[in-house]
């Protein structure tokens, strides 16, 4: 059995935390060989991870008594609590650009708004994928749930039935009208 993308996105985490078993382990694996998209995305994740990471790593390297370091970090502190803030333009203008000069000046920060854009991209991307497939599985399980329907129902379009309803009622009418002229 092949994984679906959708299966993807649910997996990257527990495969990037080494928490699956080695069979679903090795579909993920080759999920990853074949699709660009969610490769794409796992090393986006991965990146980022090791990013986070690095950040807890300078963080601690910084000594209290240097104050140019210790600037250096509460900046870097702030970049990160308002890159989301940022990416989606929810900041006034004076926080706006206290990120816009700290991303130019620093090599990190460039590369975690780089890395933030690149999410929201793959992230959209998928949504829209999703969204698109579900409309159509939607639209084919309506279909088949119809289909099932008029099968249980002896096999006639409500059409059909409506017409032989129609025909009988006349039949009906026309009987009793005969019937009545005839007595």
């Amino acid at each position: 059995m092949k994984l679906t993308c959708t299966q993807m996105d649910v997996l990257i985490s527990f495969y990037i935390d080494g928490d699956l078993s080695k069979a679903l382990k090795n579909q993920v694996e080759d999920h990853l060989r074949e699709c660009p998209n969610c490769r794409a995305k796992y090393d986006i994740i991965k990146s980022m991870l090791a990013d986070l990471k690095n950040s807890f790593d300078v963080q601690e390297e910084y000594a209290p008594s240097e104050v140019s370091s210790s600037c250096t970090s509460q900046q870097y502190r702030l970049f990160k609590n308002n890159l989301s803030a940022y990416i989606d333009n929810e900041l006034d203008t004076e926080d706006n650009i206290k990120i816009k000069k700290f991303t130019i000046n620093n090599k990190n920060a460039r590369k975690a708004l780089e890395d933030s854009y690149n999410i929201k991209k793959l992230m959209n991307d998928s949504f829209h994928k999703t969204k698109s497939d579900a409309k159509q599985d939607f639209s084919r399980s309506v279909l088949k749930q119809l289909e099932l329907e008029e099968e249980a129902t002896s096999g006639f379009h409500p059409a059909i039935k409506l017409l032989i309803a129609f025909t009988i009622s006349v039949l009906v009418l026309t009987t009793i009208i005969l019937f009545s002229l005839s007595v």
